[in-house]
């Protein structure tokens, strides 16, 4: 990527940092359309799709600047829209091309290996082991207690074995058996256990200690194989949760007992740490930090047996003044990084389809817009019940902006709240597309029916950050 490609991937970033009192989303929307305006009479006058769209995001970013500086800005977003509604399609790019952005592992079919091995515990998809794998670590068991994760280890990874147990009725002899390890021989032991006992969404039902999840078993598994050092991925939720929960309402009339304080989930975790004798660390990571084309904040703990536990180090950012200071880290990659030459090929239809009500609504959607660039007449009818609630409802009618990492990606593109639609076709984020912003390779089979799929991608760990941990444990254990 040279020099002035960077500088205006930066700019754009930071334009959505410092907004001049102008919402983020209208400035996301502003970028969106008038780029695909530019880009369109780029690419018939003979420009190829990678010039064009470059070209385009710098007009749109000049003409950003100008209709602040003018105030302006409203009317210039209102008639761009206006025009997209008239004519909007999905560009016709050339088909195929070269990727812009390399995949941790481009293909299954080429591996190097490090002297290094590792265990995997609640498996699923794979997505943080795949990181190890492309770092060169011998992977000798995968578990979790899900048929479709044992068959797509089993489709892609025919060598590995899979236990598909509860790994509360594990016994560590069978692990290490099926490993053809012993104790203590094993470099690392990573894994994500389900975080619904401790998780703040959802209705909270049942007991929410840690202890009697299946992190307890995670905790168990350190203590009784005795790796030379763990991975652990969590949600970022349980820093703030509550052993007991309570109502809103009940916190500010009496006071509260111990378990009920917020973040007594994570003290109590800590303690589970605690008793296995390992130093650890323990840090919120952004996947788009370390050059994943997806913002998604993790809970990454790193524990070693012998030595000093170290965090990775950031590689992307957005800001362009931290940028001026440490010339090493790189903009944050997009969504166009990552999926622009596969946009428009065959193998790239497999999604969900908007409803026909959806589809009446989004084709009034620009690129990186949301609900909020709806007509005024039909606002209140497409939102519903949720038009009074609060917040800023960011991902209600959304559309992915090309020129910034994805959202997170969660298990279905389809709920309301958190829509993923495409930046200009009338469909959902692809299964293809969901794979390229986790990083998993191309050929990389995953097991199911399409909404096992997007279930599977979106629950796994962004490769990127996965590989940008292993590389780390890499030098730990190797120093």
């Amino acid at each position: 990527m040279n020099k002035d490609i960077i500088d205006l991937k930066l700019k754009y970033l930071n334009l959505l940092t410092n907004r001049n009192k102008i919402n983020k989303g209208d400035i996301r929307a502003f970028i969106g359309v008038r780029t695909w305006i530019h880009e369109t009479d780029y690419i018939k006058n003979g420009e190829d799709k990678y010039t064009a769209h470059i070209a385009a995001l710098e007009s749109s970013t000049k003409e950003l600047k100008e209709s602040i500086i003018k105030n302006n800005f409203n009317r210039n977003l209102k008639s761009s829209i206006e025009f997209w509604v008239k004519n909007k399609k999905e560009l016709e790019r050339e088909k195929g091309g070269k990727p812009l952005l390399p995949l941790p592992i481009p293909n299954m079919r080429n591996w190097r290996k490090n002297g290094l091995n590792s265990i995997s515990l609640f498996s699923g998809a794979l997505g943080l082991d795949l990181g190890f794998l492309a770092a060169g670590f011998d992977l000798r068991l995968t578990n979790d207690i899900s048929q479709e994760s044992q068959n797509t280890v089993n489709k892609n990874l025919t060598t590995v074995p899979f236990l598909l147990k509860d790994f509360s009725k594990v016994k560590t002899e069978e692990v290490l058996e099926k490993a053809g390890l012993k104790i203590g021989e094993v470099d690392v032991l990573t894994g994500g256990p389900p975080c619904q006992p401790f998780s703040t969404a959802g209705n909270r039902q049942g007991f929410n200690d840690p202890r009697s999840s299946p992190l307890k078993e995670f905790i168990r598994a350190i203590k009784e194989i005795r790796p030379r050092a763990f991975v652990m991925e969590e949600v970022t939720g349980i820093l703030s949760s509550r052993l007991k929960h309570i109502t809103i309402a009940e916190r500010h009339c009496r006071d509260l007992a111990p378990e009920e304080e917020k973040g007594t989930v994570f003290k109590t975790i800590l303690d589970m740490f605690n008793s296995t004798g390992y130093k650890y660390v323990y840090g919120i990571l952004n996947a788009a930090d370390f050059g994943s084309p997806q913002i998604r904040k993790r809970l990454i703990f790193i524990g070693i047996k012998e030595g000093r536990p170290l965090l990775p180090e950031q590689t992307h950012t957005n800001i362009l003044q931290q940028n001026l200071y440490n010339r090493d880290l790189l903009p944050w990659n997009s969504f166009w990084d990552a999926t622009v030459d596969i946009q428009g090929c065959k193998d790239n239809n497999e999604s969900l389809m908007l409803s026909e009500s959806m589809t009446r609504y989004m084709s009034y959607v620009p690129p990186g817009g949301h609900w909020r660039h709806l007509p005024e007449t039909i606002i209140k009818e497409a939102m519903g019940g949720a038009y009074l609630s609060g917040g800023g409802k960011m991902g209600y009618y959304r559309r992915l902006a090309w020129d910034e990492p994805s959202p997170t990606l969660v298990t279905s593109p389809t709920q309301k709240g958190t829509l993923l639609c495409h930046p200009e076709a009338m469909r959902f984020l692809s299964i293809k597309e969901y794979k390229r912003v986790q990083g998993f390779p191309d050929d990389w089979e995953i097991s199911g029916s399409l909404l096992n799929k997007y279930k599977l991608i979106g629950d796994a760990v962004p490769i990127h950050l996965s590989y940008a941990i292993a590389k780390k444990l890499v030098s730990l254990l190797k120093n």
